[in-house]
């Protein structure tokens, strides 16, 4: 969203502000917001991206939306970090997970139709035992249902989201945001057409209104946002190619340390009729 608000200035300071307080770029006049528009178009034609090699990302897993774990399948296809996760559907496969991933553990349920499972109690972090994992296991069980992800727990780090949204008139965008559970209320967002390179990417990075968190407070080192740049780049060049066959794609949270960025959630939207299909990444 962009704004044009004209008049003198004393008279409309205060509207300006209160826009751009909300990351909407406001222009003084009609003809400077033509002309910016204009730019953007002329820089959307001339941009140019490396060739990235080819791969195939199966979309037909199933119908409706991906689950997590099918999720991050097409995400670690794409070179997108993701804990190391086991799927399991008994108490004995969820023991041998948290033997084999050494914990501490997450433990969430594997459910496509609930695309919010912190909001069931579906979630479970930092399980170490094995009392407390059968615990959480069979509690899952009774409420949820037997199905769950055993995954490694990420490092602790900033909370982003990136995404695919498919707009109804530009078609498929690139979105990174704040993420976590407060991704809709602080809705600290940008969007750009895809593909994006590295410097595109990082400059989206650069304008959210969190950019000053990855870069560290009270003595803590600076994330790696160059590595958030490139799975956003990664993400771009599905959004590009495979775009039109998505309704959606959501990575939250993706947590940003100084270690780098991994994917700890993720779910794929793909539309009806979709089989496999070939992209490129970088």
């Amino acid at each position: 969203m962009v704004a044009a608000l004209g008049g003198p200035a004393a008279e409309v300071a205060a509207q300006r502000e209160a826009l751009r307080w909300m990351g909407v770029p406001v222009l003084p006049s009609p003809r400077a917001l033509a002309t910016a528009v204009t730019a953007l178009v002329e820089d959307l034609r001339a941009r140019t991206v490396p060739t990235a090699p080819v791969v195939s990302v199966d979309l037909s897993v199933r119908p409706g939306p991906f689950d997590e774990d099918q999720a991050k399948t097409v995400l670690g296809t794409l070179g997108v970090a993701t804990p190391a996760r086991r799927v399991c559907a008994t108490r004995e496969q969820a023991h041998a997970a948290l033997a084999g991933l050494g914990g501490p553990v997450a433990v969430k349920l594997l459910d496509a139709a609930i695309t919010h499972k912190s909001d069931v109690g579906g979630v479970r972090l930092a399980i170490a035992d094995p009392i407390e994992l059968v615990r959480a296991y069979e509690d899952f069980t009774e409420r949820l249902g037997p199905d769950v992800v055993v995954a490694a727990m990420a490092p602790e780090g900033v909370e982003v989201a990136l995404g695919i949204v498919r707009d109804p008139q530009f078609g498929p965008l690139v979105l990174v945001a704040a993420g976590g559970v407060l991704v809709e209320l602080l809705k600290d967002r940008r969007l750009a057409f895809p593909q994006l390179d590295e410097r595109l990417a990082s400059g989206l990075v650069d304008r959210l209104r969190l950019r000053p968190l990855l870069e560290g407070d009270r003595g803590r080192p600076a994330a790696d946002t160059a590595s958030l740049a490139r799975a956003l780049v990664r993400l771009s060049v599905l959004a590009a190619d495979l775009g039109e066959d998505l309704d959606g794609l959501d990575v939250n949270p993706m947590i940003v340390s100084p270690k780098g960025c991994v994917a700890v959630d993720a779910l794929a939207l793909p539309r009806a009729g979709v089989g496999t299909r070939r992209t490129g990444v970088t």
